[in-house]
């Protein structure tokens, strides 16, 4: 179950979001986040200066999920458009670092989609409010670093049987729902060398989810594929994945960055 203290992270967030995309509220902005915020948004600055710059912004947000573990707490859904970034909805992942009652730390991933895509890439269930205990959260916590250490960071697929469930859903913002332990084996086999390699930076989980950050190294032949990925996992009572949501970018190039700690 969650704490009392994960729980009243989880509104301060509630409230700083809203106070800067719904109620342009500067005192709550003020109440919420620390003068000195720490923004790992590539674009973004430090500090609660650019925060309070934001309640010009003219779209929302509709988070969808969302974890809470420890002074994290992140979300999975999007921002309506339009937006700085374009004339579409944005798919999003935001993780929050609450320090002494105030939103310190800040980590996202966003990728503008059309409505139909966006639709395709967010359905599906999973809660982290949904009861379960300290041992169930750390059984979770365990499949899913064993997947991401053995099974795409070594291509180890004979694992795939023990951690994911037969009835696995993919949600692909084109594709809609990829079923079946086979959809996870053909994408990997697909890669170079059969793997995956990245560095797992973050892994949160309440509820049946736990909520990855990864980053993706490029190969020699294409750097380009070096990206940021925030990865969602439902578990069930086996403490087996038995479904998965993605957000990714691309690791922004070091001269168009506003501040001197992007993305991680």
């Amino acid at each position: 179950m969650l704490t009392p203290k994960e729980k009243q992270n989880i509104q301060l967030v509630w409230d700083g979001m809203d106070a800067i995309l719904e109620s342009k509220n500067e005192q709550t902005v003020e109440a919420s986040f620390a003068e000195d915020f720490i923004q790992h948004n590539p674009w973004a600055k430090d500090g609660i200066a650019h925060i309070k710059e934001m309640l010009q912004f003219e779209f929302g947000y509709k988070p969808i999920r969302w974890v809470a573990d420890g002074d994290l707490m992140a979300y999975h859904g999007y921002y309506t458009a339009p937006n700085p970034l374009g004339e579409h909805p944005l798919l999003c992942v935001d993780v929050w670092r609450v320090e002494n009652g105030k939103i310190q730390e800040h980590w996202d991933a966003l990728a503008p989609m059309p409505n139909d895509q966006l639709q395709k890439a967010i359905a599906g269930a999973g809660n982290g409010e949904t009861t379960n205990n300290v041992e169930t959260r750390a059984a979770n916590k365990a499949t899913v670093k064993r997947f991401l250490d053995h099974v795409l960071n070594r291509g180890r697929l004979e694992e795939i049987k023990t951690l994911v469930s037969e009835n696995y859903v993919y949600h692909h913002e084109t594709e809609g729902e990829l079923i079946g332990q086979n959809v996870l084996e053909n994408h990997i086999l697909s890669q170079p060398g059969g793997k995956m390699p990245h560095d797992n930076k973050m892994l949160i989980a309440s509820g049946d989810l736990v909520m990855t950050q990864g980053h993706f190294f490029g190969t020699i032949e294409d750097e380009s594929q070096e990206r940021v990925s925030f990865d969602w996992f439902r578990l069930d009572e086996n403490h087996k994945i038995v479904e998965h949501w993605s957000v990714s970018q691309p690791i922004a190039p070091q001269a168009e960055v506003a501040n001197e700690h992007p993305h991680f």
